[in-house]
């Protein structure tokens, strides 16, 4: 799953759950949700790879649906994927 395929199903995600991306240097990295743990340090370990935080699913939900609301046109779900990995890294 990427943040592409995450936002095309995002109201049926545990709000609960964080994005970890695997390679914060692409947005269409690979990704994995998971749920806080003590002394995780924003990383977690899967398979023998490395996930790194990007943001929780219920404040993703909520920038989505700002930023699509503040838009006056229907924005791509890989334009929404883009806006919401920049949001992740550099705002949130």
């Amino acid at each position: 799953m990427n943040l592409i395929d995450l936002i095309n199903q995002i109201d049926n995600i545990d709000e609960d759950s964080i994005i970890f991306l695997k390679n914060m240097n692409d947005y269409k990295s690979d990704l994995i949700l998971s749920y806080p743990e003590d002394g995780d340090n924003g990383i977690k370990i899967e398979n023998g790879d490395k996930y790194f935080y990007l943001l929780e699913v219920f404040l993703a939900k909520e920038f989505i649906a700002d930023w699509i609301n503040s838009l006056n046109y229907a924005p791509s779900l890989e334009d929404i994927a883009k806006r919401l990995y920049e949001y992740g890294l550099n705002d949130a």
